[in-house]
């Protein structure tokens, strides 16, 4: 049986480039960066230009950017990082962010959530793209408050502009790149103590740092223009999509859909059935699709990022997630849409 893959929020195939990088990294560049001997220094030499690639790719310093395994290991070192300085004070939030950052920012004693901003606010946290609606937030510039971009869905996705934001999480699997690198930019400005200790990533983030990883992020990120073009021919494929699903039910409704979202995403609300179940028989027609966070998967808890929009525990369970990969065709969104007509009539 043929499958379709319209999960790439969740993770999405590295480019072949990229693999190829890989592949010859892992068998030439195995050495440790910080080793001093010729070897060592060989990699080393290739790890800082990853670092400059990918600063000029993203209009950024190359010392500000620190290579971590994924985006969460890079929100756990920020917020971890400038709790000594920022946890008393106040801070704002949006409560649908995903929840590698509220977890890291549950024990800070005054969080707001977003739109409500106190004129105090010392740290804004802002979702630049939301996972699982695929909703579009500008940065908000509340006086002095340190700006923070989570950008882990935007990149690849839809341009994006770090000028107005003091740091950000980026992910490499979601826009082509492989699995283990992710970035953390900082601007030199933050209140930052290192949380996790050694001498790499200039006493940042302890630990080896990836090179074959890095490498393939870098070369990723040469693509970056490329992807963006296939992405925003995406947007009038989804667009009909959502036309066509809705019209068979006005109990059925997109998440979202006023707003500017990411051109790959739909999160449909099913009214009336349960996400969970529509999601295992498409996943049995073929068709990959999520219920949401894909960190999520298995829990019994609805959405917590579809109630922050108000939807009520039933609807949230009700929400299936379609994001498709650059270069889905109109005949594989036929093909979705004719198994998920199939399944919603049983």
């Amino acid at each position: 049986m043929d499958r379709f893959y319209f999960d790439a929020n969740a993770s999405a195939p590295p480019h072949p480039k990229v693999v190829e990088v890989v592949h010859r990294a892992m068998s030439e560049d195995w050495a440790n960066p910080t080793s001093t001997h010729r070897e060592g220094q060989r990699a080393r030499h290739r790890l800082e230009e990853a670092r400059r690639a990918l600063a000029e790719h993203l209009g950024v310093a190359p010392a500000e950017l620190v290579f971590c395994s994924s985006a969460t290991e890079a929100a756990h070192l920020l917020f971890g990082g400038m709790k000594t300085e920022l946890g008393d004070r106040p801070i704002c939030v949006n409560p649908g962010e995903h929840s590698a950052v509220l977890n890291q920012l549950q024990d800070w004693k005054h969080i707001n959530w977003a739109p409500e901003i106190p004129k105090e606010c010392a740290m804004v946290v802002q979702m630049g793209a939301n996972n699982e609606t695929g909703a579009l937030k500008p940065m908000p510039q509340i006086g002095k408050a340190l700006r923070i971009m989570d950008a882990a869905q935007m990149w690849g996705k839809v341009p994006m502009d770090l000028s107005k934001s003091d740091a950000a999480f980026l992910s490499g699997h979601k826009m082509g790149g492989p699995r283990g690198a992710a970035l953390l930019w900082m601007r030199p400005m933050l209140p930052f103590e290192p949380v996790m200790e050694g001498p790499q990533e200039r006493r940042r983030r302890g630990g080896t740092e990836d090179l074959a990883a890095i490498l393939g992020l870098a070369e990723a990120a040469k693509h970056v223009s490329e992807r963006l073009e296939a992405q925003a021919r995406l947007a009038p494929l989804r667009d009909a999509m959502e036309t066509e699903i809705c019209s068979w039910s006005s109990d059925f409704d997109v998440l979202c859909k006023p707003e500017a979202r990411l051109p790959n995403t739909s999160a449909l609300l099913l009214r009336g059935h349960s996400g969970e179940a529509v999601q295992m028989a498409l996943d049995l027609a073929g068709f990959a699709v999520s219920t949401g966070s894909a960190c999520h998967s298995g829990s019994v808890k609805p959405s917590h990022a579809v109630m922050a929009l108000g939807y009520s525990e039933p609807e949230a369970r009700s929400v299936i997630r379609i994001s498709m990969l650059p270069g889905t065709t109109e005949v594989q969104v036929e093909a979705l849409t004719g198994a998920l007509k199939r399944i919603l009539r049983r």
